[in-house]
């Protein structure tokens, strides 16, 4: 005897290749944004991205890498988006308007979009009861208005971890899409429980840096082909579109 399979209700299965031809607005075949997070964390405590193995905290060594990115790694990048001219879509960490503000007047100044990305990426999301998940999702929303000029349309749940009811509560607090999801090259509408509308952008797995570099032993090198090689499928796709 088996019994059903539990389902999150948000969309419905819907192979691609069954699809109408897409197209963007004003006919546009292909769109793509670069997500570009930038991230703050507790000191001897919490969650982090490890370089090495972890280390009894205070872990000064994965601690002080990730700081190295606010500190220098992002003003380079920042040299390069410029160089190249390339927007970005930038996601952020509120707590980074207390420890460095100036990292995002400078995207905020590029006329850069600014993604809520959470507080910090010391917690995880996904653990919190729904008053509070809410209140956070709040939170982050007003001090990006406040801060940076304009409310969030998006969002990006610090290390990707959803209770089963984020979409319905991104959708509450004003949210327009999610970041979270990665099962599908086009955009897709969530169903939520107010029926408010709530966009899954795809963000690509395959292609965030962490995992690629520091879980594969990966290089520069390797990640280029591989984002090079994910437009390319698209590009010649005729009803797959990379958002």
């Amino acid at each position: 005897m088996t019994s059903a399979i539990r389902t999150h209700g948000r969309y419905e299965y819907s192979p691609i290749h069954h699809r109408p031809d897409y197209a963007f607005p004003e006919g546009r075949r292909l769109a793509v944004y670069l997500g570009f997070n930038i991230e703050h964390f507790d000191f001897g405590a919490g969650l982090g991205a490890n370089l090495g193995p972890p280390s009894p905290q205070p872990d000064v060594l994965n601690y002080s890498w990730r700081d190295y990115g606010n500190r220098v790694g992002v003003w380079r990048c920042l040299e390069l988006f410029d160089q190249l001219q390339l927007p970005v879509g930038c996601l952020v960490n509120t707590a980074l308007y207390d420890y460095c503000p100036e990292v995002i007047e400078a995207f905020v100044a590029r006329g850069d979009e600014i993604i809520g990305h959470g507080h910090t990426n010391a917690d995880r999301q996904g653990a919190l009861p729904e008053a509070e998940e809410k209140a956070l999702l709040e939170y982050c929303r007003a001090r990006i208005a406040q801060h940076s000029g304009a409310a969030p349309a998006g969002w990006l749940s610090p290390w990707i971890s959803e209770s089963p009811l984020t979409p319905d509560l991104l959708a509450e607090a004003g949210y327009r899409y999610t970041l979270n999801w990665c099962q599908d090259d086009q955009p897709i509408r969530f169903a939520t429980r107010s029926g408010k509308t709530l966009w899954s952008i795809p963000y690509p797995q395959e292609l965030n840096d962490i995992p690629m570099i520091i879980a594969r032993q990966m290089d520069g090198r390797d990640f280029a082909d591989m984002i090079v090689d994910n437009l390319t499928r698209c590009c010649c796709s005729r009803s797959s579109s990379r958002w």
